[in-house]
């Protein structure tokens, strides 16, 4: 039979059963909006935890004093916090591969404006901060060598504090109060979509006005090379080992390394594509025994079409391929109009849910209509074989 004319009364019959073809292309529609809609979803996961880690730093290790051992177990931000001192961030500066080094003290402060207020992050910082964690200033300036120097009261402060403190966000040049010391405000950040009442300050003046001891919070070291991170670390850890006194038993501190973190986090989010993916496959699955149930109730409404065809010469093949048209056609156009709908449906989540920005690439599309009409074809073998085994004189006398 020529595929052109089965084609042809492939559509003819499905307009025949318009309800029947449309309960057909529902559960496909379905099957591949939750395909579609759940893997941009889960990509956007996915691209949003790995973005973040990577704004906090490229190549980065993060040193912190404290970790203390119970037992087998190393557990973080125990023990003594009076560890490191500048003279260890300058030793950490001089090992090979290291390319800058940030060292900081953090604490907690009420800042106020005029009658405004708000609590905020204070971190005292050198100016290799703004290259280590990947600081970008919108306007004006971050801390210079000279504010470090000379210890100077001045401020850099995230786009939260501007909108708690200025309404108006007329910040720059106006002096704020950072628990009991004024300050001025140099420099403002650009926002980085993280929710921070965060200040910085010269690491200098934070000894004095924050933390009133020299000691640091952390060391934030960024790596020449992605390769090299792992031997640095070693590197870092036996300087600092010497240098403090101790050994791999009694140290007091912990190395956190970027790498591993985005490891873990790229086997979270590869985790939970699956499990979205998962879930939309089941739907498509439930959708193809479904479409098998409906078939074989229309394998027993043409059983008289069916046996005509095969008594006026028409082949086994012919009916399974006719059966096979059909399917091919419905999944096709179920899958079209799955797309379309998951399209509207991912325009609109981005639209009134800003902090959402999920987007449907052509693989995702490929995945869901090959997946869909896989399914569709599966499901349609039984009924079409059915359907052709029949005999002619049975298929006739049914009716």
């Amino acid at each position: 039979m020529n595929l052109i004319r089965t084609a042809k009364t492939a559509v003819k019959n499905m307009l025949a059963s318009k309800m029947r073809a449309w309960l057909s292309s529902l559960g496909i529609i379905i099957g591949v909006f939750s395909v579609v809609v759940l893997l941009a979803i889960g990509q956007w996961a996915t691209d949003s935890i790995l973005g973040k880690i990577n704004s906090l730093g490229t190549n980065l290790l993060t040193i912190s004093p404290g970790a203390k051992n119970s037992g087998n177990v190393r557990t973080i931000g125990g023990g003594n916090r009076n560890v490191f001192l500048m003279e260890h961030s300058d030793l950490i500066w001089k090992i090979s591969g290291v390319a800058n080094v940030a060292p900081i003290i953090s604490g907690s402060k009420q800042v106020v404006y005029g009658s405004a207020n708000t609590n905020a992050n204070i971190y005292g910082v050198t100016p290799s901060y703004e290259t280590v964690k990947n600081v970008t200033i919108e306007q004006w300036t971050f801390v210079t060598e000279n504010n470090y120097k000379m210890r100077d009261k001045i401020a850099v402060i995230w786009p939260t504090v501007v909108s708690n403190l200025f309404p108006d966000w007329d910040a720059l040049g106006k002096t704020i109060r950072i628990g009991t010391t004024l300050f001025t405000v140099v420099g403002i950040t650009k926002t980085s979509g993280m929710n921070d009442n965060l200040i910085y300050i010269p690491i200098s003046t934070a000894q004095i006005t924050i933390s009133g001891t020299p000691y640091l919070s952390s060391i934030y070291v960024s790596v020449a090379n992605a390769d090299l991170m792992d031997s640095v670390q070693i590197d870092i850890q036996e300087k600092l080992l010497k240098s403090l006194w101790k050994t791999t038993d009694t140290m007091n501190f912990q190395i956190q390394n970027q790498a591993d973190m985005l490891d873990t986090a790229n086997s979270i989010t590869t985790m939970l594509k699956a499990f979205l993916g998962g879930v939309a496959a089941i739907s498509l699955i439930v959708w193809g025994i479904g479409v098998m149930n409906i078939l074989l109730v229309t394998v027993s409404e043409r059983t008289k079409e069916i046996g005509i065809r095969k008594a006026i010469g028409a082949k086994n093949s012919d009916i399974i391929e006719q059966f096979l048209v059909e399917s091919v056609i419905l999944t096709v156009s179920g899958g079209i109009m799955g797309i379309l709908l998951s399209y509207g449906i991912v325009w609109l989540v981005n639209y009134f849910v800003t902090s959402i920005s999920a987007s449907i690439t052509t693989f995702h599309i490929l995945l869901a209509l090959s997946f869909s009409v896989g399914i569709g074809l599966f499901f349609w073998i039984y009924p079409a074989y059915k359907a052709a085994k029949m005999r002619p004189i049975d298929a006739l006398r049914s009716e």
